[in-house]
């Protein structure tokens, strides 16, 4: 009954919103009707010419923890982010490939050790001053500045060497590499530019990290991609509003984007955003739970809604234990001793991976719309995943023999394991509240470890809490969380799989590898990165795959369906399984 009450509250608050158009500012920011001639070589967009006006609701589980695309590091940032800033390069979803940017052109050396972009001329930043290359090199400045905690610092590199770059003028940028690199295009055309007449001070006093921060005034935040902050209310709603001057136009030389704003309304819950699309008071979902499909496909013409079906996700859900020796500046152990012991021992996490059910968890929290993974890799990824991974089948006796190995025994017939210095064989997993469906898969894991004789208590903290804890202070035992699917090639986990990445989850940032497998792995991403041949490529990328599924810093549960749903009001609206799904392209989108 109270969880009926606070769904109810919930739809109730967004319906108030949106009647009382609180989602207005009572004083406009004259940013947003700035008129500039449109740019001599703007990207002209293929889509179906569109109308102006109107505006688009989403639900957001948690609300953004910066506004600084470099410093960003989980998707509730970077979904309004993304439509802040623009990069040298774009990728198109649909097709894969890249496409021009705040470049018009490049070309490379023909070593392949250099690349130059040549951007386009007349784009402005938000609040006029021209977009040059002296801006790009800055953003390279911060990325490679020791001072700024940031995981494109780890993708930039080959060999653990930072890119060569220089403005050559204002408007050619060159970058120069030491030896070849597979996807270099990608990450040194790919980075969200960012103004340096306006940061630049920020990044002399070591104060980026926190500039362009959520308390940052809306009209301070000057950007150049179709959108701009016009509104942030912590817990409430992101609202983004057209930039009149935005550097595309379509066919018809009519500038994009087409619809004036983007909201993004905080919801308690999965269930409560699923409740407020269903009444109305929302536009998109971009994740459906399987369970909610058939309730909403019934009501789809009556509603003039549609449910789409993306296929397998490019994204994974898993859990990892912390694996981090180090100690609080107090001098506390991040996580206890005798617990590091266990979760250090490989039999620990073989044996975790053993007792979770993962085709009951397909079946009970996604109605069979699911299916088991056991590798960095989905399906989805048709040419990089490795079929042949260690395939951790539900299987409670080998569980209870690898903790038997390890001599952790039930030894007062508690009906819980103790280790030979006694201790209860416990231990914590966090994950975020919210999120209904990974609370239910923390649940089932939770009873599936009991059969065992191990104690997990599960314990959703509040999502911006849990960031902290897993990416500066450490002091957690374990966390269940699911990363998106972005770009499928494997340079995309560069800050993940390198034992010195920001993003190396069980034990980030290490100066040196902690284990010969983590040695291995840096060995064989910096093959693959620097290997031209692709089918090689997929050779050593392969053999990450099965080290990580065998070494198991990661166990890996399931790959859902990935469904989404909109109102068939948007035009040239072109979801995909990749990251942004429904938003990627929300520049050529337009309300009929």
């Amino acid at each position: 009954m109270k969880r009926l009450f606070l769904i109810l509250v919930g739809i109730i608050s967004v319906y108030i919103l949106v009647l009382s158009g609180a989602f207005e500012h009572a004083k406009d920011s004259p940013r947003f009707h700035i008129t500039t001639p449109v740019p001599v070589d703007a990207d002209t967009s293929k889509c179906v010419p569109g109308r102006y006006g109107g505006r688009v609701l989403l639900g957001a589980l948690g609300d953004p923890k910066t506004f600084n695309p470099i410093v960003s590091s989980e998707s509730s940032s970077r979904d309004v982010i993304g439509r802040m800033f623009s990069s040298l390069v774009n990728m198109d979803n649909i097709t894969q490939d890249i496409t021009p940017g705040l470049a018009c052109r490049w070309e490379f050396s023909p070593d392949n050790l250099s690349l130059t972009f040549h951007m386009r001329r007349g784009v402005l930043w938000s609040d006029g001053v021209p977009v040059t290359a002296y801006d790009v090199k800055f953003t390279y400045d911060a990325i490679y500045n020791p001072k700024v905690q940031n995981s494109l610092n780890d993708i930039m590199r080959v060999n653990g060497e930072s890119f060569k770059y220089a403005a050559v003028d204002s408007f050619t940028f060159k970058v120069t590499i030491p030896s070849p690199f597979a996807p270099f295009l990608l990450w040194a055309g790919g980075v969200p530019v960012l103004p340096k007449h306006v940061l630049e001070s920020d990044l002399e006093k070591g104060k980026f990290d926190s500039a362009y921060g959520v308390a940052t005034s809306p009209e301070k935040i000057v950007g150049c991609g179709p959108y701009l902050l016009e509104k942030y209310e912590a817990g409430v709603k992101t609202v983004l509003r057209r930039n009149p001057s935005y550097w595309r136009i379509d066919h018809n030389g009519n500038r994009l984007p087409y619809i004036e704003r983007i909201i993004f309304v905080s919801m308690r819950s999965m269930e409560t955003m699923m409740l407020n699309f269903q009444t109305g008071n929302l536009d998109m979902m971009d994740s459906v739970k399987p369970s909610d499909v058939p309730v909403l496909d019934r009501d789809a013409k009556k509603y003039d809604y549609r449910i789409i079906n993306l296929g397998p996700g490019m994204g994974q859900q898993f859990f990892w234990f912390n694996l981090n020796p180090g100690s609080s500046p107090d001098g506390k152990p991040y996580v206890d001793r005798y617990k590091l012991k266990w979760f250090q021992d490989i039999r620990w996490r073989k044996a975790m991976a053993y007792a979770v059910d993962r085709d009951g968890i397909a079946r009970t929290v996604f109605d069979g719309l699911a299916q088991p993974q056991y590798g960095p890799e989905t399906l989805s990824n048709k040419f990089w995943f490795n079929p042949n991974c260690v395939k951790y089948e539900y299987n409670l006796d080998k569980s209870r023999a690898y903790l038997d190995e390890m001599g952790l025994v039930d030894r007062n017939g508690d009906g819980i394991r103790e280790d030979k210095e006694g201790h209860p064989v416990e231990f914590t997993m966090i994950t975020n509240t919210g999120n209904d469906l990974r609370e239910l898969m923390g649940n089932i894991i939770k009873a599936d470890l009991t059969k065992i004789g191990v104690k997990m208590n599960f314990t959703p903290i509040e999502f911006n809490t849990l960031v902290v804890k897993i990416d500066n202070e450490y002091t957690y035992e374990c966390c269940l969380l699911g990363v998106g699917g972005g770009d499928p090639d494997p340079s995309s986990g560069t800050h993940i799989w390198l034992s010195s990445g920001r993003m190396h989850q069980w034990y980030p940032n290490q100066k040196e590898p902690s284990t010969e497998w983590e040695a291995q792995i840096d060995k064989l991403m910096n093959l693959q990165m620097t290997t031209l041949d692709r089918a090689k490529r997929k050779e050593y990328f392969d053999q990450i795959q099965y080290i990580i599924s065998d070494e198991a810093p990661y166990i890996y549960l399931i790959t859902p369906q990935v469904f989404v749903a909109a109102r068939n009001k948007f035009q040239n609206l072109t979801p995909t399984i990749l990251e942004h799904r429904l938003l990627w392209n929300i520049e050529e989108v337009w309300i009929k």
